[in-house]
């Protein structure tokens, strides 16, 4: 009898141990379910947040309105004519050949711009091509997103972006670039005819003239990567804090190796990251006011402006007495009459360090006088191997220092070699630089313009991008200009210089000038 109430107890006890242990088992499967779904759901809220933040990125893009035949980036922007713009590496996650853009992120005014060239595959009866559309967006702009109360407000606001956008790029000239330089090649079929294919989109910017001007005076004596420097360092100073609220990853991605595959929490995690630390404080290019009232030498030349620290500073005061900003664009706005080109040389020469060519450049890139050709050694040597059959710019040149094209420039030359002056060993001596004078630029101008006529200024933009290194070697042998190099070493070789031959001179609007042979 003992023994059988013992065991009964003991099964009742195995029961009851049994029963517990299974309800806190199932009680901790439910908790690591309830978990499990909270994780998953958590898991998609953060998709669908990085989702629409994509989405909302992507809805920012603007087109354009454009093609590649008016506007090339890569022609456009690091050619020398703004010293603003930064190159982004960009790839599609939806491509399968992972198409990289051509991307860049600048600053227009107040406005922080990223712009870019997306290509796009399209079939028409079992055909192929490919098309460009150019669209930007604004990274600092509250009003990118606006609420449905403000929706007016915000479209006339975004349409306004567009404009002052299309405005910098100079996309609403008359006549598209297309055509122009169809009327280029007619007019020079033996140069720029055959290399237009290669500099198809390079355009002629219109930027502030403030900043176009003295990005130039920086320029002077100097190569592209320390212009920006330059530049990027007046704004730091002096200009106004553009904050970015809006990531310039845009939901793309950079090519990266190495390390373990992200799960799905961790990517998103890592996509938030990076638009935090994407986000970037720009600055605008200062007014001519601030730089007058706060800009002064010593500090210009503890950041290394050198011989131009005196300049800067002397030139924004100046301007401030002519009327500030408004003072240059009466300037732009002035009739497109040679007069009016040669009135806007003369009044920006006779700004402190302003000569001939700083002075050019800045009425062909942001004063609209499109007939302007500035003038330097490398625009000289192009039209010299070129445009001068009968030597005539040859026979111009001289190494000698005796004219210069103003005071300002013959001081800051002085300058220039007294800072760089540091004791040597006895070297060969180098040939002297050529020394660019007033009349041989006039020349030269002259006879661009008389091939191309009015809008000589942006042939030349063209001709100049073709001289660069990174277009040169995409050139055929036969179009690359020889370099002093290649001179030197035809002649060590034995080499004969093969004869010019003698081109049309045709104005753009098809009067011809002379009946040679073109090609």
């Amino acid at each position: 009898m003992t023994s059988l109430v013992l065991g009964s107890s003991f099964r009742f006890c195995c029961r009851q141990l049994f029963t517990r242990t299974k309800t806190k088992t199932n009680t901790t499967a439910l908790a690591r379910r309830r978990v499990a779904i909270f994780s998953s759901s958590s898991s998609m809220k953060n998709k669908r947040s990085s989702i629409k933040r994509r989405n909302q990125n992507e809805e920012n893009w603007k087109s354009l309105r454009t093609t590649r035949d008016d506007l090339s980036l890569d022609r456009t922007l690091p050619t020398g004519q703004s010293f603003r713009w930064q190159k982004v590496e960009e790839y599609d996650e939806n491509d399968e050949n992972e198409k990289k853009y051509s991307t860049y992120v600048g600053v227009i005014g107040r406005r922080v711009v990223q712009i870019r060239e997306r290509m796009e595959f399209e079939e028409e009866e079992e055909k192929s091509y490919e098309t460009t559309t150019i669209e930007f967006r604004v990274l600092n702009n509250e009003s990118n997103i606006c609420d449905d109360e403000d929706k007016e407000n915000g479209e006339q606001e975004e349409e306004q972006v567009t404009k002052d956008v299309r405005a910098y790029f100079n996309l609403d000239d008359p006549i598209p670039l297309k055509d122009l330089f169809e009327q280029f090649s007619k007019a020079d079929p033996y140069r720029f005819g055959r290399l237009s294919a290669y500099v198809r989109g390079a355009r002629t910017l219109r930027q502030p003239p403030v900043e176009c001007l003295i990005s130039f005076v920086c320029s002077s004596n100097n190569n592209i990567a320390r212009i920006k420097k330059m530049v990027e360092s007046l704004c730091e100073k002096y200009g106004e804090e553009l904050v970015c609220n809006v990531s310039s990853s845009s939901g793309r991605s950079s090519r990266s190796s190495g390390g373990r595959a992200k799960d799905d929490d961790e990517e998103n995690e890592a996509n938030d990251k990076e638009e935090v630390n994407e986000s970037k404080i720009y600055h605008a290019f200062p007014t001519v006011e601030q730089l007058a009232e706060k800009c002064d030498e010593q500090t210009l030349r503890d950041l290394g402006f050198g011989y131009r620290a005196k300049f800067i500073p002397a030139m924004a005061k100046e301007l401030v007495k002519r009327g500030g900003e408004a003072y240059l664009l009466k300037l732009r706005d002035a009739p497109q009459t040679e007069e009016e080109k040669y009135r806007a040389i003369t009044e920006l020469t006779s700004l402190p360090g302003v000569g001939p060519k700083v002075a050019g450049c800045a009425a062909l890139f942001s004063l609209d006088k499109k007939s302007v050709v500035p003038v330097d050694t490398h625009v000289w040597q192009l039209a010299r191997e070129h445009f001068d059959p009968n030597g005539e710019l040859a026979s111009m040149e001289t190494t000698a220092s005796t004219t210069k094209g103003n005071a300002n420039e013959e001081e800051a030359e002085q300058q220039r070699h007294k800072e760089s002056s540091t004791p040597t060993t006895p070297t060969k001596q180098k040939d002297k630089p050529l020394s660019i004078t007033p009349k041989m630029m006039k020349k030269c101008e002259e006879m661009l313009v008389s091939i191309y006529g009015a809008y000589a200024g942006y042939a030349h933009t063209a001709l100049f991008v073709a001289e660069l290194p990174t277009v040169r070697e995409s050139l055929p042998e036969h179009l690359r200009t020889p370099t002093k190099a290649d001179k030197k070493r035809g002649e060590k070789n034995g080499e004969k210089k093969p004869p010019k031959k003698k081109k049309r001179k045709v104005l753009v609007d098809g009067e011809n000038k002379s009946d040679d042979d073109g090609a």
